[in-house]
């Protein structure tokens, strides 16, 4: 996908996107074809220009290309990165000038920017063919963006018009508003995206707004203080997207980097190696620098890594879980020069003191673009919320064949069935509610759910789950941190470049604890 610049406005957001970075992997500036908005939005295929922009804004370096791998991924508390700029993360302090915050929070507004731009253009535009799915992808993309600012940061600016230089500084809205935005922007998006197979593949249809509107019933029903009522309205989301869809005969299928877009993916970001601009770090975050899972030549990283409980809390659960070799690389792995490189749990010590994520490998990998997709909800995720969301309202007993239909995937492999993991039976509530917040860290480990899943049913869980977890770890070595036990981690900071360039908002506004 390509970029273009369509407004003046839009330059103007760009400008405060802008910041100053001297880290080794600073991200590159993607160039700009100039189109006024009278051009952009007067035709069908202007208007898919202006789409295809905002997808990449969404998809791109700020965002989910590679924020998402450097900042959220430790920062959620279930990772551990060994880039020594983002320390501060690693060890959950994170600092309002964090290298990977001050470039996530103007990239999320420049989607957001870039999705109101094609909203005040397009609606009314009767006469535009693909009026409704333009329109129902603009409202999606908003809502889920603000979705994660609020989960992110807790009330945050709403914009909902393009920005000028009238509007350019807005304060912090309270959340419950931000809520009501995102929740009537899906609402509109349903009715506007798409059924299955109308419109491009790759694209979500009206089941991805369904699917996210029940996550954020979840949020709100699940969190302290939250209206538990709202189980019963994200259950009304989630069972319209059951069925849509199937499960992949096999879990490693999944992740065969030839096999993207298959009947579980419901909403998936698109990457294509396209030149010299990086499009997302994924590949060499996760990649063991010289490695065989490095392409030849090629430079990555491998320093962000999955914490040792994570390894070690599914190899209790289920040793004999296929999952555990499409997830991960553990006790060693070879080198590129035939030697061999010793990891956790045969080593504790040292950046190589972990085991590997292994979803994102890339035989093709440029050094600088992949086409390795990332997967943001797909089918096995919805199967886990209804499981969760039926235990909550009903009990476990209409809970078991939602979570045992993706056990049942779990224990398939192209080579037979496995014994491991057993279908659930026999526990009570308070036992299913623990358990299938575990399930869905195995299931859904390293496609960006950590954060959220972590943080979402409160402080005390997030204390248990992920910082005594991980202090009390007694195979910790060198290299680990000792979380905080702050409840400040339930936010992140607002950034501190949003703080000095925005005139509506303070230091007085910033988040407890930071």
């Amino acid at each position: 996908m390509k970029i273009f610049k369509i407004s003046k406005s839009l330059f103007i957001a760009a400008l405060a996107a802008i910041s100053i970075t001297g880290c080794e992997d600073a991200l590159e500036e993607i160039p700009e074809a100039q189109f006024s908005d009278v051009q952009l939005f007067s035709s069908e295929e202007g208007v898919e220009t202006a789409i295809n922009g905002l997808y990449n804004d969404y998809a791109g370096p700020g965002y989910h290309g590679s924020s998402f791998h450097g900042l959220i991924a430790p920062v959620s508390g279930k990772f551990y990165s060994g880039q020594g700029a983002s320390e501060d993360a690693t060890s959950l302090n994170t600092l309002p000038n964090n290298v990977w915050l001050i470039r996530l929070w103007p990239a999320m507004y420049s989607t957001i920017n870039r999705a109101n731009l094609i909203i005040d253009n397009v609606e009314g535009r009767q006469d535009l063919e693909n009026h409704d799915t333009t329109l129902g992808q603009a409202y999606f993309l908003r809502a889920s963006t603000y979705f994660d600012l609020v989960q992110f940061f807790g009330g945050v600016p709403i914009r909902t018009a393009p920005t000028t230089a009238d509007n350019l500084f807005l304060p912090r809205s309270p959340k419950e508003e931000v809520y009501d935005l995102i929740i009537e922007d899906l609402q509109k998006a349903e009715q506007l995206l798409p059924e299955l197979g109308e419109y491009r593949p790759e694209r979500p249809s009206k089941y991805a707004a369904n699917m996210i509107l029940a996550k954020v019933y979840m949020r709100l029903a699940g969190e302290d203080g939250g209206d538990p009522s709202l189980w019963s309205a994200a259950f009304d989301e989630a069972i319209k997207v059951y069925g849509q869809f199937s499960l992949t005969p096999t879990y490693a299928e999944l992740f065969d980097e030839e096999n993207e877009n298959t009947v579980e993916s419901i909403f998936e970001l698109q990457y294509a190696q396209n030149g010299a601009v990086r499009n997302s770090d994924a590949v060499r975050s996760y990649t063991p620098r010289n490695s065989i899972y490095a392409p030849e030549n090629q430079v990555t990283f491998g320093r962000v890594r999955p914490n040792k409980e994570v390894w070690d809390d599914h190899t209790a659960q289920y040793p004999g879980d296929p999952r555990l070799d499409a997830i991960f690389v553990a006790n060693e792995y070879e080198r590129n020069n035939g030697t061999t490189q010793r990891i956790y749990p045969l080593r504790n010590n040292g950046n190589d003191g972990f085991v590997v994520l292994a979803k994102y490998f890339d035989s093709n990998y440029n050094g600088t673009t992949t086409s390795r997709n990332f997967l943001k909800l797909r089918y096995a995720d919805l199967l886990l919320m209804l499981a969760e969301i039926e235990n909550e309202i009903n009990g476990p007993s209409g809970a078991y064949q939602y979570v045992n239909e993706v056990l049942a995937r779990a224990r398939n492999t192209a080579s037979g069935t496995a014994a491991e993991p057993a279908d659930w039976s026999g526990m009570t509530q308070d036992e299913f509610r623990t358990r299938i917040l575990k399930e869905r860290q195995y299931e859904l480990f390293g496609e960006g759910h950590e954060w959220f899943d972590t943080r979402r049913r409160g402080f005390q869980y997030f204390l248990d789950e992920v910082v005594n977890n991980h202090n009390n770890n007694p195979n910790l070595g060198n290299r680990d941190f000792i979380y905080p036990t702050d409840q400040k981690n339930m936010l992140l900071p607002i950034p501190n470049n949003e703080i000095s360039a925005n005139a509506m908002i303070s230091t007085n506004d910033q988040n407890p604890g930071y």
